[in-house]
């Protein structure tokens, strides 16, 4: 028992000896306890001497008789009781078995997978649901055989998920903690250990996570803010650098995503570099070079709408993106001159085919947000190439949906050409490319379960 607990007992115990016993020596008992330690055998003698002391016929409290009451002020007081002691109850009760549920991690198998990452070395896969903290899961899969993804753990933490380039170590959201991400050790994948818990003051949910190209950074963002942490020892991480967002206009509230996936916090290739959806109509790019003095190096403008993915070229010098509703960017983001926009493809969504039709729906809600689009993109190893996934579902009564793949031809300029389209019946959400962009994770809606397919 701690000293402090067991201080509280002791003065609480003393308050349970009879009237005519506390008026002669509460006083001097309670100024002992201010001048000594309390302990476990101080709350037992001291309730064992308030059960003698009232025992003592010299200390037993003289009852009092009840003042008589008439019946209407009987109904008062009763009336009284019940609105002191009922409405209080009425309110906490029904929220006792939520507070029980909320305050430990019961593990579900049936949210949507809300993020998936590869390693770098696509063998190892890291998933995550989206569903309530307290039963939200991460899960790694060995993907070696692409046709028989293996389950290999399931572990505390949900999305946002993502993994470090050498699979050895995995971030999730936090259970229990506001914008907090969870490390993990993975190296034992069928026993993830967890090493630590972040937590830079964020508020807000946290939506993004991304290591950097080594892994010696992590960068997470909430729809508060954006850290940067050292995690060059995991078990040890270091706050490096807490970022504010370019100014909004009056009218932009900031990052507002529909979904959380990993495609809009990413680094270049070679680390220097990171980008961030940071608010309507803007993308943030950020010079990590020296991650303790991290400056903003532009503010990337978008067609009046929120980016779902963003990726770079192997080159790190475009960027591109796609928003919500449907359109692909392509910015100049290295070279002489300021960063500028060099492409748009606009009406995606119109042309993500799916059964049913549909594809008069001007947005990715068409009409009910429950039914977003979701996306992923990537440019091939040699850059000449930008793949972009459309996860479209169909509206109600049907419950179809489709991947469609866009791929275009990538001049050095960051023109795009020659487009090819291809379309998968699929019932999963939230694809992701693997690196290179030629393998496609999908995300089931129900079960936890990941599908993996490969461009022809």
């Amino acid at each position: 028992m701690k000293p402090a607990l067991a201080d509280r007992l002791s003065r609480a115990v003393v308050g349970c000896y009879p009237r005519r016993w506390k008026q002669r020596y509460a006083a001097e008992l309670l100024d002992v306890l201010d001048q000594h330690q309390a302990g476990p055998r101080t709350v037992v003698s001291l309730a064992g001497g308030a059960l003698s002391t009232h025992l003592d016929p010299d200390y037993r409290m003289q009852i009092r008789l009840k003042p008589h009451l008439s019946r209407d002020a009987k109904l008062y007081v009763a009336i009284f009781a019940a609105i002191i002691f009922g409405v209080p109850a009425l309110v906490i009760l029904p929220m006792v078995p939520r507070a029980i549920r909320e305050s430990r991690w019961e593990p579900s198998s049936s949210d949507s997978v809300g993020a998936i990452a590869f390693s770098r070395d696509q063998r190892i896969v890291v998933s995550a649901t989206s569903g309530p903290p307290w039963e939200a899961t991460s899960t790694l899969w060995d993907v070696t055989d692409q046709a028989r993804p293996r389950r290999l753990s399931v572990f505390e933490g949900g999305s946002p998920a993502t993994i470090s380039p050498d699979g050895a170590t995995v971030a999730t959201n936090a259970f229990g903690g506001r914008a907090q991400v969870a490390l993990w050790n993975v190296t034992r994948p069928r026993h993830p250990a967890r090493l630590a818990v972040l937590s830079a003051g964020l508020s807000g949910a946290l939506w993004g996570e991304a290591f950097s190209p080594d892994g010696r950074i992590l960068a997470a963002a909430s729809t508060s803010g954006l850290v940067l942490w050292n995690v060059a020892d995991p078990a040890r991480p270091r706050l490096l650098r807490s970022l504010a967002a370019a100014p909004l206009r009056w009218d932009n509230p900031g990052p507002v995503p529909f979904g959380v996936g990993q495609g809009d916090l990413v680094f270049s290739p070679d680390g220097r570099m990171l980008a961030s959806v940071s608010g309507r109509d803007q993308v943030t790019v950020w010079d990590v070079g020296r991650p303790a003095r991290t400056a903003r190096l532009a503010t990337l403008a978008g067609p009046h709408d929120y980016f779902a993915a963003l990726t770079f070229s192997p080159r790190g010098n475009l960027l591109a993106g796609v928003t919500y509703h449907g359109s692909v960017l392509v910015f100049r983001v290295a070279g002489p001159g300021r960063p500028a926009r060099v492409s748009i493809r606009p009406g995606l969504l119109a042309s993500a085919r799916f059964p049913g039709g549909g594809s008069t729906q001007a947005g990715p809600c068409g009409g009910d947000c429950s039914f977003a689009a979701a996306y992923a993109a990537g440019f091939t190893l040699d850059g000449r190439a930008l793949t972009v996934v459309v996860d479209r579902p169909e509206a109600y009564p049907s419950t179809a949906a489709r991947d469609t793949v866009f791929t275009w031809q990538v001049a050095g300029s960051g023109a795009l050409s020659d487009l090819t389209t291809i379309f998968r019946d699929v019932s999963d959400a939230q694809p992701t490319l693997a690196p290179g962009g030629r393998i496609v994770a999908d995300g089931s809606l129900t079960d936890g379960q990941v599908h993996l397919w490969t461009l022809p």
